[in-house]
């Protein structure tokens, strides 16, 4: 994969899986990183590989306000959901823009995206940009301080804490939109293969376990900078996704993943 990062052979897998409460809200406009921690349950599992798919158009599921029913939405997007771009300039929203795998403690990844279609956005009416996000774990070399020993590992066991990060740039809210906070919620998707448990090695043959669940952030208006329209009384609150159709394609793309 793309973005192979270097090995940090003296670190321990105690050193990696330290449980990190990342932040997970930020201010509009904001360049950041949103923590992610995959982990498979089942016994005899572990975890290969991970994916997130983002909610960033051309067509995008809309929840408004607490409403139990979404709707899906395509270009043009209503006055609520326009931004604007770290310049000022007005274009159609694209909640996560350009978001890129990195990650803190774990350096045993490989790393990868997919481009694809989005909502337009930035002065140049960028309308391709990152869709999908991928870490795949390679085999590694660890280092053990209790035996000295240098271990091979291709997976990471069942129950065991992992964190990797993934950087993003946010847009901003327009003046005249009521909109006062964003909630865009990517799938994530872990791959878990079973594990043949006398020799702790992946099963070539096994079925992988796919689990799916949430990747949450939130954008608020920055009320000082940017206030709300009288009008707008307490702001409108929108929560975007990528499609069911989306989450499918990332879930296959992950189960024809070779372990």
């Amino acid at each position: 994969m793309k973005k192979i990062a270097k090995l940090m052979l003296l670190l321990p897998i105690a050193a990696v899986t330290l449980p990190v409460q990342a932040a997970t809200t930020f201010t509009e406009g904001a360049r950041d990183a949103v923590t992610l921690h995959p982990s498979c349950r089942t016994e005899d599992t572990g975890l290969t590989a991970i994916g997130v798919i983002l909610p960033n158009g051309p067509d995008i599921k809309v929840t408004m306000g607490k409403s139990k029913e979404s709707s899906i939405m395509t270009l043009p997007y209503p006055d609520a959901l326009i931004s604007m771009d770290r310049k000022g300039k007005v274009s159609n929203a694209n909640p996560v823009m350009s978001a890129a795998p990195s990650f803190n403690y774990s350096a045993l990844f490989g790393m990868d995206t997919v481009s694809a279609t989005v909502a337009a956005y930035g002065s140049k009416k960028k309308t391709e940009d990152t869709k999908m996000v991928f870490w795949k774990l390679k085999s590694v070399n660890t280092y053990d301080e209790k035996t000295n020993k240098l271990s091979e590992i291709a997976y990471l066991p069942a129950g065991a804490f992992l964190t990797v990060e993934m950087g993003f740039a946010l847009p901003k809210f327009t003046s005249t939109s009521c909109l006062k906070t964003l909630h865009a919620r990517g799938a994530q998707v872990a791959r878990c293969d079973q594990v043949d448990p006398e020799t702790k090695k992946v099963l070539a043959s096994s079925e992988p376990d796919i689990r799916k669940k949430r990747m949450r952030l939130t954008i608020e208006r920055d009320l000082m900078k940017n206030p709300l329209p009288e009008h707008c009384g307490e702001g409108l609150v929108a929560t975007v996704e990528p499609t069911d159709e989306e989450v499918e394609t990332l879930k296959a793309r992950m189960a024809a993943m070779t372990p």
